[in-house]
């Protein structure tokens, strides 16, 4: 619970985290049972640790293991936390270790951006660069965070009364606020289809959720009407020409283009590949694609001062390990998918790691396989041991 209260505040408790987890590994063997291990027969179990077994093995025999350790290490975090999470019953502790990390990050946020509004510095909340100053972490993890804990609190909402419902309720739209301010594209984008594919399963919530859903409705439309910077940040490139459309961004302003762009040329150069090229000479390659197709030396300054990779996991997977890599990742998610399709609440928390991996490498970075490791905790561990036969004759949105 401690863990995943203070992973958006690793800049200032760096090493915290870190001796968490090393306390984790000393204190397993010490708390796992034998029976404990009957898990890891599940298939899910047995598909990630042998996609990492993969991985590892791929870097050995192309003896890139060593220059690849970084991205592995972050793939590490994530199978680690699953294993380690073995002898542990139930997920609602580490659920609201989440919705409470979540709020943490809000009030941290919320208050620094107040200070930065009131330090006589020129600060204008209608700066996107300004406010992303003033967030704890970046904006597409917080995003994600926001996200989990409107999901973990939709999940600990009772069909029937029950006083507690209130406070999740309250929880869920005071993420929604968040994430609207923040202007987090991707997070909106991932609501929205949360939300539509909430509705193609059978709702028992009760009048609670039709509260919350139509107080969603007004926060949205509320936020278009009263707030033109919105409108402007979540639909056009520039503020001064509205015929600048959202597709217009992702087509010539949003460095996402590019950068798929370059990493579609590198596969092309490379043809069909059984096992990739590595991690770290997939980035060697893509700073390479920049010098080439970036004219304005800003930009291009920008692009390899930050070192941008693919942005895309799928596509990082198969650059760097091939095609056997990636069938690898997405039979992982497929098996995920099959066994857990029947139920709202996995495939939703699902369907968040498959959209944020079309936009972000989340193994590239700690925070990322962190939040990775609490979602396949739950697909892995959580949710049913005999697949959809035994799931379905659960309520579809527990």
């Amino acid at each position: 619970m401690l863990l995943y209260f203070i992973i958006p505040f690793d800049d200032y408790i760096r090493a915290l985290p870190n001796i968490l987890m090393g306390v984790l590994v000393v204190a397993f063997p010490f708390v796992v049972s034998r029976s404990d291990f009957v898990k890891i027969k599940r298939l899910p179990m047995l598909v990630l640790l042998g996609f990492f077994a993969y991985l590892v093995l791929n870097a050995l025999l192309a003896g890139r293991l060593e220059e690849d350790l970084s991205v592995l290490k972050k793939v590490l975090i994530t199978v680690g936390l699953v294993f380690l999470y073995i002898p542990v019953q139930g997920v609602k502790k580490v659920e609201k270790a989440i919705v409470f990390s979540a709020l943490a990050a809000i009030l941290f946020s919320a208050i620094n951006i107040i200070i930065l509004a009131n330090s006589g510095t020129g600060f204008e909340f209608g700066d996107s660069a300004m406010l992303i100053e003033g967030l704890l972490i970046d904006r597409i993890y917080l995003g994600m965070l926001c996200l989990l804990s409107i999901l973990a609190s939709y999940s600990s909402l009772q069909s029937r009364y029950h006083p507690d419902n209130r406070y999740y309720v309250g929880n869920i739209i005071i993420n929604v606020i968040f994430i609207l301010f923040i202007v987090s594209r991707i997070t909106i984008v991932a609501f929205v289809v949360l939300f539509l594919m909430g509705q193609l399963y059978r709702s028992r919530r009760g009048p609670q959720m039709m509260v919350v859903t139509g107080t969603l409705v007004l926060i949205i439309a509320g936020a278009f009407i009263l707030n033109p910077d919105f409108r402007h940040k979540l639909l056009y490139t520039n503020q001064d020409d509205s015929s600048n459309s959202w597709t217009s961004i992702a087509l010539q302003n949003e460095p996402r283009a590019i950068i798929w762009d370059s990493a579609y040329e590198i596969a092309m150069e490379e043809g069909l590949t059984l096992g990739g090229i590595g991690f770290a000479e997939t980035n060697r390659r893509l700073m390479e694609q920049y010098d080439k197709r970036i004219d304005d030396p800003e930009v291009l300054q920008n692009f390899q001062t930050k070192r941008y990779n693919t942005h895309n996991q799928y596509i990082d997977f198969y650059l760097a390990t091939g095609l056997v890599g990636v069938v690898f990742f997405l039979s992982l998610l497929g098996v995920f998918f099959y066994r857990h399709y029947r139920l709202l609440y996995p495939t939703a928390l699902l369907a968040t790691f498959m959209i944020y991996a079309f936009v972000e490498n989340v193994f590239h970075r700690q925070i990322g396989a962190y939040y990775a490791g609490f979602i396949f905790i739950l697909l892995c561990l959580h949710f049913g041991q005999n697949g959809p036969k035994e799931e379905a004759d659960q309520p579809l949105t527990q």
